[in-house]
């Protein structure tokens, strides 16, 4: 299923209630939606990456989701991946009054390095059935809770789809393609606050 219309899903569940008539909208029921959304995500991104670059190598072999190793498994292929000039968008908390959500761009390879680690160490966590609020929030990316806790919210794993489409697209643009050939890649339905503007990346020059 596409992570995609679960976020349509996750949202279409805000005012509804279960068969024992207690609300599905804020309950562990819809919370669960945004980790299904996040590893359906990373594991389709990471899929991406070892379908491109160990194209008929050993099958014993896996690349992890890491902008060196990629960016070394890339070279030996004879492409750049994850140069300065690349980037990512994402949803994260704003500094002003009120939290508000905004876009915010990881640019060049430090600050995507950094960002991917967090959301690496949230896969594992969640791949081991441990508790997602003791991931690491180096990048800043995810949600401070008043434990001292952090936390993905919706805006944040849609945000996350929109970081795998940008990675692929600039994978698609190292390996000779052009901005005018690049897929349709799935997005979310987008109204309000994620429906304001993202930043630009260069390498794309698209909003």
């Amino acid at each position: 299923m596409n992570p995609s219309l679960l976020v349509t899903l996750h949202r279409d569940l805000e005012g509804l209630v279960a068969k024992d008539g207690s609300s599905l909208g804020r309950s562990p029921k819809q919370y669960a939606l945004r980790w299904a959304i996040f590893t359906m995500s990373y594991a389709a991104v990471e899929a991406f990456f070892n379908d491109v670059l160990l194209d008929g190598e050993s099958p014993t072999r896996h690349l992890t989701l890491h902008p060196d190793k990629l960016r070394d498994a890339g070279r030996k292929a004879g492409v750049e991946l994850f140069t300065r000039d690349w980037g990512v968008r994402t949803r994260v908390v704003g500094l002003a009054a009120g939290n508000r959500l905004r876009w915010m761009l990881f640019r060049g390879t430090q600050e995507i390095r950094t960002y991917l680690a967090d959301m690496k160490n949230l896969r594992d966590i969640l791949s081991h059935g441990g508790d997602p609020r003791l991931v690491s929030n180096a990048s800043g990316a995810l949600w401070s809770l008043a434990d001292g806790k952090h936390s993905m919210r919706l805006m944040g794993a849609e945000g996350f789809i929109q970081v795998c489409c940008d990675l692929a697209a600039q994978t698609v643009l190292a390996y000779g393609g052009s901005v005018d050939g690049l897929p349709d890649w799935p997005e979310p339905e987008r109204s309000g606050l994620s429906a304001e503007r993202r930043p630009d990346l260069s390498l794309l020059c698209e909003s």
